[in-house]
């Protein structure tokens, strides 16, 4: 199992596709075309419940084997049992009910409000019950919102591609069978709503598996087949160019990757063990930036203050492309000790941003380490261009009694 798994937005168009492939067409095909014995009268209805709670149990199969890292569809559900997909129906139940309730008892604004922290629940609360199992654990808000914590921004973007999804298969179903008579229109919709159903499924089983790290999840692969992506291609052909000493190639090919795509940041900080190997202070500073990025966004501090002092090494002018993670950095690097780092740091965004109405917040900061360093006249020049530029009040106090507190020189 590659150590970072594809992103899911990387996965968008196989997701769409996953119910159309190998085992799941022909599951869809079958819950589809047993659908229609709904039809028969008397026990229509009773066979038409029977197989949509085969329909789910399948679904939750394919939660399961994703969430597991296999990407190929189940043939059979033999891993989730029908308790789980009963104990699904009863969730979805309480959770209409309390919707219901909303909108009778408190009204149409609280009752959409209702409507919408259910749909925002609903996501999480079914990938963990297909993960454990536990009903209970599942109706527990704390449950879905420690998913959602967790997990990020990346959960409300998969909660939009699921309305997405659900309402695609709706709205194209019921297009369609407009034009068609009733049995086949009943075959369209039921097809509709299974491809949704699957794609869905297979899509927060992929949520699972993407975010295994921080969701305390553990995939079991044991027996199956190793999973192939794009990154651990990459990473296997690079290895081979690596070992066969054509470390150019490798780089080359990195670099490729990294023109057409987002790649992990495994791959970020191989390229750049790679650059050291050739001594391309060049290449490395040109690469440090976008780097520094993406390990923000994934909040890796320490990995982002390594690469830091790197760039700084390199070019003592080296920023970050906001001023607002600057300021973040510098303040994690002094919170940690490594006062020249914050010092460096915030030097640099002084001399890059100069009017940046944060200057006073940065200098106030700096000045202190500054002085301990004994780097006096450095400080006290700082703090009185700043004092004599800024026309906040507030400020120009603060930063005469900075100055006021430094020692004599």
């Amino acid at each position: 199992m590659p150590s970072q798994p594809e992103p899911f937005w990387n996965r968008l168009r196989d997701i769409a596709l996953y119910p159309f492939r190998g085992a799941a067409l022909s599951s869809l095909v079958a819950y589809a075309l047993a659908s229609l014995l709904g039809f028969l009268p008397g026990i229509g209805w009773l066979v038409s419940a029977v197989v949509w709670l085969a329909a789910y149990r399948y679904a939750f199969e394919v939660l399961v084997r994703t969430a597991n890292g296999t990407m190929d569809a189940p043939e059979f559900a033999t891993h989730t049992d029908t308790g789980v997909v009963t104990r699904f129906a009863f969730l979805l139940l309480l959770f209409a009910i309390a919707t219901i309730l909303a909108f009778a008892l408190a009204g149409v604004a609280i009752g959409v409000t209702v409507l919408l922290l259910v749909s925002l629940f609903m996501p999480g609360a079914t990938m963990s019950l297909a993960i454990d199992g536990s009903l209970p654990r599942a109706l527990n808000p704390a449950t879905p919102l420690a998913i959602m914590s967790r997990i990020g921004g990346p959960y409300l973007a998969v909660f939009g591609l699921l309305f997405v999804i659900q309402a695609s298969a709706a709205t194209a179903g019921g297009l369609l069978a407009q034009f068609m008579p009733a049995l086949l229109a009943e075959l369209v919709l039921n097809a509709a709503s299974l491809w949704g159903l699957f794609a869905t499924f297979h899509l927060m089983g992929y949520l699972v598996y993407q975010y295994h790290d921080v969701l305390g999840f553990e995939p079991e692969r044991s027996g199956l087949p190793a999973l192939r992506t794009r990154d651990s291609e990459l990473m296997e052909k690079v290895g081979g160019n690596v070992a066969d000493g054509d470390v150019d190639a490798a780089l080359a090919r990195i670099e490729q990757e990294m023109a057409e795509r987002a790649v992990p940041l495994d791959t970020h900080a191989l390229y750049r063990r790679l650059l050291r190997t050739r001594r391309d202070d060049a290449r490395l500073l040109k690469h440090a930036a976008p780097y520094l990025n993406l390990l923000l966004l994934e909040r890796k501090d320490r990995e982002a203050l390594a690469l830091m002092r790197e760039a700084l090494v390199l070019d003592p002018a080296f920023t970050p492309h906001q001023s607002e993670d600057g300021h973040r950095l510098a303040t994690r690097a002094r919170d940690l000790g490594q006062s020249q780092l914050a010092i460096d740091i915030w030097l640099a965004m002084l001399k890059r941003w100069p009017r940046d109405p944060a200057r006073a917040e940065w200098v106030l900061a700096v000045a202190p380490l500054l002085a301990q360093r004994d780097r006096l006249p450095l400080a006290r020049s700082l703090l009185e261009s700043t004092a004599g530029e800024t026309g906040d009040a507030e400020a120009k106090s603060r930063l005469g009694a900075a100055l006021a507190a430094l020692p004599a020189v």
